[in-house]
């Protein structure tokens, strides 16, 4: 929200003008008044005879033109701030725009009404009639367009500033959803460590104290990582070492891990966790003991990290059904890209997109 602070404190003078605080609206009242007034004297060459063309005309014709130019500016203006109350921007825009030209339009034409009977009687005769009344068209027209300019300008800042701040609220929400979905995975990951913990503590001590030891340096980096959005794919089969030790530690070999990582994929990066939610996801569903081996194949291809297993469902697995959807979640708001799962009843297999 700084950035569009920021960029509100420097809007352009075009955007200013159409206000009415005391300096913009004399600066408009000014720059109208120059218009009617030019106007004015074109018309008197037009409409005057050769000898007495530069006469000046009566002061009334000029209070009259002037007063009728800053009208038709002002009174457009005005519409302008009535309509930003029932149609603020960006409510139905092309209707907004619709309503002000054409009101617009309609100033015009009962101001130029007004004007024709007021000068009617010594500006016009029958030969400079209609060049007179194409004058005071077009200067009406060009007071027009300067104000409709103006509250152009007014309308397409507004524009833009509604877009900004849709979109920054959209990325205060992306953040704010993307962080709860991370948030999730510390309770879940560390409610099934303390379960097996508790297993170990109970049939193997021994183990339990190893396990300790490998869980303080694996819950380490789920701490470190809580705060990022991405890390380097390196630094994610770095972590799932440790973490498959915690799990040979109670499967024994009852689960195999095999890695087949090309190099040039290893500084892309995946959301921190990833293999984690993965491995984790299964180990619990399938089964894996000595005599039916889990075994896990992670490798790499064309910008995906492929993860495979053989499939050995249990035939008791609770699942609250939170790890792939949580992945799945995080994926989307990080990318177009989509993970990929093929499953049949050899083999189950899912592939996520490696990110820049």
């Amino acid at each position: 929200m700084k950035l569009i602070r920021k960029h509100i404190q420097k809007d352009t003078l075009a955007y200013r003008l159409p206000s009415y605080k005391l300096v913009n609206f004399l600066i408009r009242i000014i720059l109208i008044s120059l218009i009617a007034i030019s106007l004015l004297r074109l018309i008197v060459y037009l409409s005057y005879d050769s000898d007495i063309r530069y006469t000046n005309p009566p002061f009334k014709y000029y209070v009259s033109i002037i007063v009728a130019f800053v009208l038709a500016g002002e009174i457009q203006i005005v519409i302008d701030n009535l309509i930003e109350r029932i149609l603020p921007v960006p409510t139905k825009v092309r209707l907004r725009l619709a309503i002000q030209v054409i009101l617009g339009l309609i100033i015009i034409g009962v101001i130029f009404k007004i004007m024709s009977i007021i000068i009617e009687p010594d500006l016009m005769n029958d030969k400079n009639k209609i060049a007179t009344y194409l004058g005071l068209m077009l200067g009406l027209i060009f007071v027009f367009l300067v104000s409709h300019g103006l509250i152009l300008a007014r309308f397409t800042e507004k524009w833009s500033t509604s877009q900004r701040k849709i979109l920054e609220m959209k990325r205060e929400k992306l953040e704010m959803d993307y962080n709860s979905l991370q948030d999730q995975l510390n309770p879940h990951f560390l409610f099934n460590n303390l379960s097996v913990l508790k297993s170990l503590i109970i049939y193997d001590q021994n183990a339990a104290v190893t396990f300790t030891e490998n869980f303080t340096d694996v819950y380490r980096y789920v701490l470190k990582s809580k705060e990022k959005r991405l890390v380097k794919l390196e630094d994610e089969l770095k972590f799932i070492e440790s973490y498959i030790g915690l799990h040979k530690e109670r499967l024994g070999e009852g689960l195999v891990v095999k890695f087949s990582l090309e190099t040039k994929f290893t500084d892309q990066k995946i959301p921190p966790l990833t293999l984690q939610l993965i491995m984790e996801n299964a180990i619990k569903h399938n089964i894996a003991d000595s005599e039916s081996p889990l075994i896990i194949q992670i490798n790499t291809k064309n910008d995906y990290l492929i993860i495979k297993n053989n499939f050995q469902p249990r035939e008791t697995s609770y699942s609250t059904k939170t790890g792939l959807s949580n992945l799945n979640k995080r994926y989307e708001l990080l990318t177009n890209k989509k993970i990929k799962i093929i499953s049949d009843n050899k083999t189950f297999e899912i592939q996520i997109p490696l990110l820049t």
